[in-house]
């Protein structure tokens, strides 16, 4: 009987080495360190650093109704129409006494004319749709900039949870394999009181069983481990091959200041509501611009000509300058419509950017008592683990007297392991709510 225990708890240690194979390369890395690589490959992030780059386009854009514009055209003709055909020659300046005969005014010959016109435009004044478009671009780009920071911070923060939860699967194995080697250790003992007919073959079997569950929670918290590092690695955007080992391990980690103080600091120092404050600003320039239409425009112009009867020869020149001034008096409800619109975005804006500061008080408030409660946790699972500790000592010692049974033991073993399974959890509880805190505080996640 005794022989086929031994066999049985072979068999079931045995089990411990159906791990997973080892990976090809290791690498140990901070939380900095992974953080830096996952900002450098995150996808969606280079999406938002083309949205700061388009918006610099648009910001570029808006000096047109600074600048002036300048073109050439090249442009030929050929007919006989008789006003046409008289105009090109005196455009060539080649007009002669013949020219006037009532034939050749009345029926006149086909005539080519190619005619080149360097235009020069400027825009003088209108109603202040460049300045506030101007503004309204600038502030298009800090709105990009802005959610280009706060995507950042969110990589960060996506990155700081899933490198504790790695840390954690390492540290939950850890001390699986401390309870196994207490359980182990145990088991010979119960199989020494066996051999010497002091202690029931239950108490043995307990025993074992006890070593084949930790075998199966070891087994359970390896694939745990390999589980999290894949997570990790896929936000580092490593491959799958290369096995992730933290240099960091959960801490305690102290959380000293005020609500108050955290939530006026998430007010002013959050970038997606440095976004939203920009989304408003834009918003007020955009009524600007939508009511510029009904301001009257003034532009400036200047051109000078070159008619030739062939390519690129001077023959005439002329030039010409001169003012104009628009006012769109009606446009069909266009302007009204697009003024309309405007307002309704300005509106919507302010709407916005009130909300998103409500939300973001009560995201600090939320993060804040997640990061207390998880300290009050870690203080009171550490005292557990102390006092578990000390409960599997007495009781060791107790049964090695054999004063108290085999169940007693196994209770305090696993009493111990849950003991440190749960500070574990609050430690990570606590490293994870803090990193989160400082997401919603608009603090760089660590």
């Amino acid at each position: 009987m005794q022989a086929i225990f031994r066999h049985m708890t072979v068999a079931l240690l045995g089990a411990g080495l159906a791990l997973p194979a080892t990976a090809q390369e290791r690498i140990e890395i901070s939380l900095g360190e992974a953080q830096q690589r996952a900002l450098a490959q995150n996808q969606m992030l280079e999406v938002a650093r083309e949205g700061v780059a388009q918006a610099e386009g648009m910001r570029l854009q808006t000096w047109a109704g600074h600048l002036p514009s300048v073109s050439i055209s090249e442009r030929v003709m050929r007919t006989n129409h008789a006003l046409s055909a008289f105009g090109f020659r005196l455009s060539q300046e080649r007009v002669q006494q013949a020219d006037f005969m009532p034939d050749a005014l009345n029926d006149p010959e086909g005539i080519t004319n190619f005619q080149t016109v360097l235009e020069v435009q400027q825009p003088l004044f209108n109603g202040g749709k460049t300045i506030y478009g101007r503004r309204q671009a600038r502030a298009g780009v800090e709105v990009a900039e802005a959610q280009l920071q706060r995507g950042e911070q969110e990589v960060r923060l996506h990155t700081a949870e899933a490198y504790w939860g790695v840390v954690l699967a390492r540290e939950g194995l850890e001390a699986v394999r401390q309870g196994l080697e207490t359980a182990q250790a145990h088991a010979a003992t119960a199989q020494s009181h066996f051999e010497q007919q002091t202690a029931p073959l239950s108490d043995l079997l307990a025993a074992q069983v006890r070593v084949a569950e930790l075998r199966g929670e070891e087994i359970a918290a390896v694939n745990r481990v390999a589980q999290a590092a894949d997570g990790l690695s896929l936000v580092m955007g490593l491959d799958s091959g290369v096995e992730v080992e933290p240099a960091d391990t959960l801490s305690y980690r102290e959380m000293e200041a005020a609500l108050d103080d955290l939530v006026a600091d998430a007010l002013t120092g959050r970038a997606d509501l440095a976004a939203a404050a920009r989304r408003m600003e834009a918003a007020g320039h955009g009524v600007g611009v939508a009511r510029a239409e009904f301001i009257p425009h003034l532009n400036g112009f200047a051109q000078i000509g070159l008619d030739s009867e062939k390519l690129l020869e001077k023959q005439g020149e002329s030039w010409t300058v001169g003012a104009m001034v628009t006012w769109n008096l009606f446009s069909g409800l266009r302007s009204t419509g697009a003024l309309k619109q405007a307002k309704a975005q300005q509106a919507q804006a302010r709407a916005q950017n009130a909300f998103l500061k409500e939300q973001a008080a009560r995201e600090v408030a939320q993060a804040w008592r997640s990061v207390k409660a998880a300290q009050s946790q870690v203080e009171i699972a550490g005292e557990a683990v102390e006092q578990a500790g000390e409960r599997l000592r007495m009781t060791g010692l107790q049964y090695q007297e054999e004063l108290v049974t085999a169940t007693d033991l196994l209770d305090a073993e696993t009493g111990l392991t849950q003991a440190r399974m749960r500070r574990l959890q609050a430690l990570h509880a606590l490293n994870v709510g803090t990193a989160r805190l400082e997401y919603a505080v608009g603090r760089p996640v660590q």
